[in-house]
């Protein structure tokens, strides 16, 4: 409504509006004079219409048939080029392995893959060129292992297992599902994964939390795994544990290497009605770890008595290897009946990796060991600048005074000698073919092996020979392996190299890892 203030001569009712006068009028707001002069204008507007208009259809028939140029050109040039390609890749070295070599190479590539990028692997592989592509595709060996991470992909997982399919087993891995969060997803990846049991070769198990190593424990229960090989665990945690894994199943009648960390076991789960015993009773190798040496893991050491029992269930077991002090020793003197020796008479590896350079029960684990067959000997302490502990006189008969392991034809030795010991390493294998030394052995025991008399200063290279010199001898070694070598300890190398060539005796084959120069190497 209008205020009455604004008109004030006009009364205000709902029948009258005031008038607007800015509007223009109808009738009068186009001139009749401009319609008539504005026709030739609109004459010359529309013939400039037609032209335009048939000059575009020329343009679009034009574009048309340049368009059809440029995609014969885009094809020939992709043609050339795949060509030119595939001309060049044939003119690279590695154009020229066949396909066996080059699946090898792929094969150690998905074996040691990157971190987080476990089932990309073949994945890239098979991206790089058509050949590849060809080969990686359908070689199902490349596709058998299978990781179930936290960033697992479903549809990656559907692609491996069918191409997959031809190899007949797979590779399982469990890892680092480190938090009880995504219990959902891991749930899931197994209920994927689970139905797929009867094909399983192998099962690891890295750095899962216990929430999902016990679900996984309550769902293999109750799958059958027939052609199970190969078993390993890592733990999470000093402590965890993962014996509920095969504390009640008997579905593994294939099992063959076991390798586990913080493996508790107690005389009530290897009784002689166990079925833990009759799961390991076909095993050919077995590898006990400890996670760490504090007191926390103190507790899953297994007893000496209770890993005789358990070894002694294993007929055929070749392989045992013992991380980090898995088995624990009683102060007591054994009971009456009892020994403190484990007869394993087809056991051809004993690797032993304590950890700590005086390990406490390394020596009893030693002594209590007896394997006539054994041979493959390995020692390896940890990186120092000093030697470990002094084993050497367990390793020949205290009544005898023979060595214990005469058939040894292979040796490593990282950290376990000194210049004292070095030569009674040399004689308690007298039959050593194979000999990998690291550490300090490098500078100890290549230096009584040639007959040299050096000066008083050691590492010199003035140095004079003496046939009378009475030293030991590896009589059937022609292959030494080197770790962390030293300048001096390759000129030690090089003389005595040079000493057997004059005696006639065959070329030594020297190895050398990890050496502090480049240069070393052109010693040899």
């Amino acid at each position: 409504m209008i205020p009455r203030t604004m008109y004030p001569n006009y009364p205000v009712t709902r029948h009258h509006q005031p008038v607007i006068h800015d509007q223009p009028h109808q009738s009068s707001y186009y001139p009749r004079t401009y319609r008539l002069s504005s026709m030739p204008v609109l004459d010359t507007l529309k013939q400039e219409i037609r032209q335009l208009q048939e000059r575009e259809g020329f343009l679009q028939s034009n574009i048309k048939r340049l368009q059809e140029q440029l995609k014969d050109t885009q094809a020939s040039l992709s043609e050339k080029t795949t060509r030119a390609t595939t001309l060049q890749n044939h003119l690279v070295p590695v154009s020229r392995l066949p396909n066996e070599m080059l699946l090898a190479i792929f094969e150690e590539a998905v074996l040691s893959p990157p971190a987080d990028k476990e089932m990309w692997v073949p994945i890239d592989i098979s991206h790089v060129c058509r050949r590849w592509r060809g080969v990686a595709i359908n070689s199902a060996r490349l596709w058998r292992n299978i990781w179930i991470i936290p960033s697992v992909n479903f549809h990656l997982l559907e692609a491996y297992g069918a191409r997959a399919s031809a190899s007949g087993f797979l590779d399982i891995h469990f890892a680092d599902w480190r938090e009880r969060k995504d219990f959902q997803r891991f749930d899931a990846a197994l209920e994927f994964i689970l139905p797929s049991s009867g094909r399983w070769r192998s099962l690891s198990i890295r750095s899962i939390c216990d929430t999902k190593v016990q679900h996984l424990a309550n769902k293999l229960r109750k799958d059958s795994l027939p052609i199970l090989r190969d078993f390993s665990f890592h733990a999470l945690r000093p402590g965890q544990t993962c014996i509920d894994l095969f504390s009640t199943s008997d579905k593994c009648p294939a099992l063959k290497t076991f390798d586990a960390e913080n493996f508790s076991l107690s005389g009530s789960l290897i009784g002689s009605r166990s079925k833990t015993l009759q799961v390991f009773s076909g095993l050919t190798s077995l590898t006990l770890r400890r996670h760490s040496n504090d007191a926390r893991s103190l507790r899953i050491m297994i007893d000496f008595a209770v890993f005789r029992t358990l070894v002694n269930s294993m007929p055929g077991l070749t392989t045992l290897a013992l991380h980090g002090q898995p088995l624990r020793f009683r102060i007591e003197p054994p009971a009456e009946g009892e020994s403190n020796l484990v007869s394993i008479p087809n056991l051809q590896n004993l690797i032993l990796h304590p950890k700590v350079l005086k390990p406490r029960y390394l020596q009893q684990t030693i002594s209590s060991i007896h394997a006539p067959s054994l041979r493959h000997f390995e020692l390896v302490f940890p990186d120092s600048k000093m030697s470990g502990q002094n084993v050497v006189e367990l390793l020949f008969d205290a009544k005898t005074k023979k060595p214990r392991f005469p058939l040894v034809s292979s040796v490593v030795l990282h950290n376990a000698s000194n210049s004292s010991t070095a030569s009674s390493f040399v004689h308690a294998f007298p039959y050593a073919a194979h000999v990998t030394l690291g550490g300090v052995d490098v500078g100890c025991i290549p230096h009584v092996l040639h007959a040299r008399v050096y000066d008083a200063y050691p590492y010199t290279y003035g140095c004079t020979y003496d046939p009378r010199a009475s030293y030991p001898y590896w009589h059937w070694l022609h292959l030494l392996k080197l770790r962390s070598t030293k300048p001096e300890t390759m000129y030690i190398v090089r003389e005595w190299r040079r000493v057997e060539r004059e005696r006639g005796h065959p070329p030594l084959m020297v190895y050398v890892e990890r050496s502090e120069g480049k240069w070393d190497l052109m010693l040899m």
